[in-house]
């Protein structure tokens, strides 16, 4: 067993390296704004509240993408699946075409949905708020699709989760 240490939160490369410790699911933000898919990576994605039914995510200020996500007034929760890593990684580089290769087609809402994607939630905008670097979006969830029996992909510790080694 290891000793536990205790560190000052106002250190923000402590406080990364402690919250690392924490497993956080992986899922693709998409919309399709003035009929262009947009997507992004996030890795804070959960569920708010079940009347009504809620769910949300944190994206940072300074994203790129984040304005042209919010002409959209409704978006998709694109949750991706163990061995999805390269497309997490895919919409997460900056200047590329995230879609380039990435099979979808949109929902009937209209935004892009990653057929890859273990979980998609089509929601409509219900609060957005600016909480600290980052924004909260909170989604009301509108119609969903689940594929079963694969693993989700967890981000934990600075890396992707291998629950094969497991």
């Amino acid at each position: 067993m290891t000793t536990p240490t205790t560190h000052s939160p106002y250190d923000a490369t402590q406080f990364r390296h402690v919250l690392g410790h924490i497993p956080t699911s992986v899922a693709i933000v998409t919309a399709m704004p003035h009929g262009r898919p947009v997507g992004v990576t996030v890795g804070s994605f959960s569920s708010v509240s079940l009347d009504p039914p809620l769910v949300n995510f944190f994206i940072d200020r300074s994203s790129r993408t984040w304005p042209r996500l919010n002409e959209s007034s409704t978006f998709a929760v694109n949750v991706l699946g163990a061995d999805h890593a390269e497309l997490c990684r895919a919409f997460s580089r900056r200047g590329a075409d995230r879609f380039e290769g990435v099979a979808w087609k949109p929902s009937d809402a209209g935004n892009p949905v990653l057929e890859d994607a273990t979980v998609t939630l089509d929601c409509s905008h219900y609060k957005i708020d600016t909480l600290g670097d980052h924004i909260q979006v909170v989604g009301r969830v509108d119609s969903m699709r689940l594929r079963t029996g694969e693993l989700p992909l967890v981000f934990y510790r600075g890396g992707f989760v291998d629950f094969g080694a497991a």
